[in-house]
């Protein structure tokens, strides 16, 4: 009679013990994602440091160009891989959509790609040259793999540009949303 109770009591403990450790190893892979959203987020911003007013040399256009980010035109009303900088200028650190378990930056469809970033944006107010800048939203979105074992198929991240959504069943999704005005201002 002890040994069949203290088998269920083992049963249930071990059975406990896997869910806790499952529910660690998801909320450790959701900090990390927020982590990558912020960072993108940021990269964002920093980009909208390029993108300014029109001044006394050219008073009457837009340098959107600049921003290498806000300038992709397949950003807008679709979501897009922010891949302006995977081959920066010399010195600078390459900075892709693609980022391993520890939330680093890596190439374009490495191996050990956990977390896929896409982003979109949409006008709130576009720039009416000369003197009112611009007014974006830009909507980040992170991905990663509901996949326990094993790994998503090649080319994962880069299925989900346009209209894509991802299946909730295979894969876990966080969305951010900021506001980025021409200048860099929020």
């Amino acid at each position: 009679m002890a040994m069949t109770v203290m088998t269920i009591g083992a049963a249930a403990v071990m059975s406990m013990q896997k869910a806790s450790v499952q529910g660690n190893s998801d909320a450790r892979q959701t900090d990390l994602a927020n982590s990558v959203a912020r960072t993108v987020v940021e990269r964002l911003q920093r980009d909208a440091m390029q993108w300014t007013l029109p001044n006394g040399a050219n008073p009457m256009t837009s340098n959107l160009s600049n921003a290498k980010l806000l300038a992709n035109t397949n950003a807008f009303g679709g979501w897009a891989l922010p891949n302006a900088y995977l081959n920066p200028p010399s010195g600078g650190t390459p900075e892709g959509y693609e980022f391993d378990i520890l939330g680093r930056d890596l190439p374009a469809a490495s191996p050990d790609t956990v977390f896929c970033v896409n982003y979109q944006l949409y006008w709130l107010a576009p720039p009416s040259l000369p003197t009112e800048p611009g007014f974006l939203r830009a909507d980040v979105r992170v991905l990663w793999s509901r996949y326990i074992t094993g790994s998503p198929p090649a080319g994962w991240c880069e299925s989900f540009v346009g209209s894509a959504i991802p299946d909730p069943t295979l894969y876990h999704a966080i969305y951010v949303s900021t506001s980025i005005r021409q200048g860099g201002g929020q």
